[in-house]
């Protein structure tokens, strides 16, 4: 019974970790102005990738 609650309680614990990430995800994302940075776009071209995913003014 003990091995339960310590499962359950490392699964309550990652899901709550996971919630509060995808709110940084959303939060960040929207400080973007909603487009989207890929990673791998950054280390292979630089601070250019994120300057192609710009919206013109």
């Amino acid at each position: 019974m003990g091995a339960v609650l310590v499962f359950g309680g490392i699964v309550v614990i990652a899901v709550v970790m996971f919630l509060l990430e995808q709110r940084g995800i959303a939060r960040r994302k929207k400080a973007r102005g909603g487009r989207e940075i890929d990673v791998s776009d950054l280390i292979a071209f630089g601070s250019a990738a994120g300057e192609a995913h710009r919206p013109k003014q």
